[in-house]
């Protein structure tokens, strides 16, 4: 539960503006297969051994026999004092999302996990033995000798990390996570943005081009998300509650204004026909496409500096929030600015960022390590 209830806090999770469809749509253009959820890359072999670990045990409850697994490697790998990135690591009794529901998406759509295959034989007992076959690549590497007890690190071997690179890049071939996964491209452990990374610069030109949507989109809704914080601390001061003084966000504002000079030239229309391509859902999501057409064209237009005060920029920021939640807004609902935390969604999007970067360094990682056995 505690780490479900960091998921929904994390600042880029809450979409107190209706955006999580657009933003996810980018985090799938950009990284396929990512989630927020994710924290290392070798958790993509784990799982599976985990599941034809269950599998070879023949019991009853195969569902009950994979949680036990499952703990199992937890409190190995806590142990061994593998905690970087750990699901589970707090408590491996309690958690309640474990590693095989946080990857199974992951695990499908790099082919990793391929499903039960169609029944193939009269004899049960062929049929379960093809089906185990038909679910995983023939080439999964193989677990550490005495799985689950001798899993004893989340670092991929450099056998580990060539497999997944290549099956990554199999199944993402044009994305830019198939140009930082290639040789050269290594992420900087400390950047926070993938536009910033220097690794991304060099990247192909309809990788760069959705990578530059993605920034422009992140930079110009900013302001937004700061505008409706702003709205929500003056209304905390009417109501006289003890909330964060509006002059912070207005002063978050002014700097947030700086920043969209780098949107000059930048074009929404292409933007979504970029998105909708990749999902044909924002196609129907017409709300949320007014919304950003009319902030944008307002940030283009140079309207970004006076947003604190621009009548029109902030009733369509409130009014884009009741659109979303009605009678349960926060704006002039004195019940619900009680429970206001002082920040809502304050963090920019940067479309899984910091998880994609943990894992693809991961898989970096593991090749070098294979690179330097070969030249010592």
């Amino acid at each position: 539960m505690r780490e479900l209830i960091s998921m929904f806090s994390d600042h880029e999770s809450r979409d107190e503006l209706g955006l999580g469809r657009i933003r996810d749509t980018f985090g799938d253009l950009l990284f396929p297969g990512s989630s927020t959820q994710h924290t290392r890359a070798r958790y993509l072999l784990i799982v599976p051994w985990c599941i034809q670990h269950a599998a070879r045990r023949r019991t009853r409850d195969e569902a009950r026999e994979l949680d036990r697994i499952e703990r199992r490697v937890i409190v190995v790998l806590r142990d061994a004092g593998e905690t970087e990135g750990l699901i589970g690591r707090t408590d491996p009794a309690g958690v309640t999302t474990l590693p095989s529901a946080v990857y199974r998406s992951a695990l499908r759509w790099h082919g990793i996990d391929r499903g039960v295959g169609p029944e193939v034989a009269d004899d049960p007992t062929e049929e379960l033995s093809r089906r185990a076959v038909q679910r995983w690549p023939a080439t999964l590497p193989q677990p550490p000798s005495g799985f689950p007890d001798g899993l004893t690190r989340l670092r991929l071997s450099p056998a580990e990390a060539s497999w997944l690179r290549d099956q990554l890049l199999l199944s993402a071939p044009d994305s830019l996570l198939a140009h930082l996964l290639r040789a050269g491209n290594r992420p900087n452990r400390s950047s926070t943005t993938p536009w910033q990374d220097p690794a991304t610069r060099n990247a192909p030109p309809q990788i760069a081009g959705d990578l530059a949507h993605a920034r422009h989109f992140s930079t110009c809704m900013y302001g937004a998300v700061l505008l409706y914080n702003l709205l929500l601390a003056e209304d905390c001061v009417r109501h006289g509650f003890n909330g964060v003084d509006p002059a912070a966000y207005q002063d978050r504002l002014v700097k947030w204004a700086d920043t969209t000079t780098t949107l000059r030239g930048w074009d929404p229309s292409a933007m979504w026909y970029r998105l909708i391509d990749v999902n044909p859902r924002i196609a129907a999501d017409a709300g949320a496409r007014r919304f950003v057409n009319a902030w944008a064209k307002a940030v283009l237009n140079g309207r970004a500096g006076g947003a604190a005060v621009d009548k029109d920029m902030r009733a369509l920021v409130a009014g884009r929030e009741f659109a979303m939640k009605g009678s349960q807004s926060r704006l002039g609902n004195s019940r619900r600015l009680e429970t206001w935390t002082g920040a809502s969604g304050t963090g920019r999007m940067v479309f899984r960022w910091p998880q994609v970067r943990r894992m693809v360094i991961d898989i970096h990682d593991g090749l070098e390590a294979r690179d330097a056995a070969a030249t010592g």
